[in-house]
Order: C-alpha cells, then sequence, then structure tokens
C-alpha cells in the first residue's frame, strides 16, 4: 500500500541582511522514514532551500517534496520554513517597513539639516525640515524590506533630540545666551491644563 510521506515544519532564523537580498540555507535535520518493512526510523536529511528576498517573520515557505520520504512509491511530504527575522541593532521591522530610531542636536532640529542615514540598501542622505519635533517620523519611501510582487516597504526614522554628555564652556555660554534671549517655553500648558 502507498503511503505519502510526512510533512514537516522546521522553525528558520535569518538576519534582516538576508530578508533584504534572498538567502540560501542548508538544514541539517533528522526525520522519520519507513523502512522497507514499513517500521519508522529516524534518519539524517541535509536540506538546501532557497528563501527569497521579503522574508518577513510569520511567514511560512513551502519546499515541496523535501518532508518525509514516501512509502512503497507514495509522494514524499513537504517541508514547511517557519520564518522569524533575528533583532537587528538599529531597525524594528513590522511587515515589510523598518523602523528606526534617529538621533539630531537640537540645532539640527530647530534649523534643519542634511543628514547621513543608514539602510538595508546603503547610507542615503535625508532632509530635516526646520522645527522638527521629538518623535516626528520622518519617512523614507521604498526603503524598507522587498515585497513579495514587487516594491519595497517603507523606512521611518523616528526623531530624538539628543544633548551632549558634556560642553566645552565655549558652548555651554552659548547655550547660556540662548537660553536668556530665547522666548521659547515647551511647558507654557502644563500648568493651565493642570487646573482643567
Amino acid at each position: 500500500m502507498r503511503m505519502p510521506g510526512e510533512d514537516f515544519e522546521v522553525p528558520v532564523s535569518i538576519t534582516l541582511a538576508q530578508a533584504f537580498h534572498g538567502t540560501d540555507i542548508q538544514l541539517n535535520l533528522s526525520m522519520p522514514e519507513y523502512d522497507a518493512s514499513g517500521r519508522v526510523r529516524r534518519t539524517p536529511h541535509t536540506v538546501k532551500a532557497h528563501i527569497p528576498k521579503g522574508a518577513t517573520t510569520g511567514q511560512r515557505l513551502r519546499v515541496p517534496g523535501k518532508g518525509g520520504k514516501g512509502f512503497n512509491g507514495g509522494r514524499n511530504g513537504d517541508l514547511y520554513l517557519d520564518i522569524t527575522l533575528q533583532p537587528h541593532a538599529i531597525f524594528r521591522p513590522t511587515g515589510h517597513d523598518l523602523y528606526m530610531d534617529l538621533p539630531l542636536t537640537p540645532s539640527e532640529a530647530v534649523l534643519g539639516a542634511s543628514v547621513e542615514v543608514p539602510t538595508l540598501g546603503g547610507t542615503v542622505r535625508l532632509k530635516i525640515p526646520a522645527g522638527t519635533r521629538a518623535g516626528q517620523q520622518i519617512r523614507l519611501s521604498g526603503r524598507g524590506l522587498p515585497r513579495p510582487r514587487g516594491g519595497a516597504g517603507d523606512q521611518f526614522a523616528i526623531v530624538q533630540i539628543a544633548v551632549p554628555d558634556s560642553v566645552t564652556d565655549q558652548e555651554r555660554a552659548l547655550y547660556q545666551q540662548l537660553a536668556e534671549i530665547s522666548q521659547f517655553n515647551p511647558r507654557k500648558t502644563l500648568a493651565r491644563e493642570a487646573v482643567k
């Protein structure tokens, strides 16, 4: 009697760079297999598989015929790869979009600037508009992970205002001068809202 082979699932963890470019992997698995008398025994298997670019966490990729061997002429089962993206030092993936924190100096945020920003495809220059606020998201269109049917997700730079750990005497004097002439009060609504 013919019996088809079993389908198997294995977890596969890949880097963001591998997800961006696509990658070939080799899995060393131990799979149950029927012997000539129909008994099941575990045998080592080496499986090579291609993970296409744009694979994301939660995706399930089918590798046909690479599961358990069929018995008595039955078809082989399939192997399913459960994809997980490894944590990255800079980027946080959500689907095909990428999020990152972008530190700016106070003067860059106030005056605007052109800054270098890393992407998975290389460094790009990003225009920071004058008056940019902390927490603001700046979109880099098409700089996320590739989509299976073409195009790509976006990359979002979330602005963080960074202050220096230490300043020179000259810098301190300039900050002091700015504090004395500036009319800006970021807390002006706090007292009014507190009594409502």
